[in-house]
């Protein structure tokens, strides 16, 4: 049984939530393996991005190079 969220068509009905300290990429990519329809980036504060804190980057990658490799 499927759900739709607008034009998407969500399979497994499962979303994971943006968590400040959980969501970072390696747990992401567990998540989508695991069936996840829908991942949400690391939470981060806009003034980290504004004054381009180095910390904050890493946070905001969507996908190793290797993404196709590991699904």
């Amino acid at each position: 049984m499927s759900a739709r969220l607008g034009t998407i068509e969500l399979q497994d009905k499962l979303i994971l939530a943006p968590m400040v300290g959980i969501t970072d990429l390696p747990f992401r990519l567990l998540c989508k393996v695991q069936g996840c329809d829908i991942l949400y980036t690391e939470m981060v504060s806009a003034k980290a991005m504004y004054y381009n804190n180095k910390n904050t980057a890493p946070l905001l990658m969507l996908r190793p190079s290797s993404w196709d490799l590991i699904l």
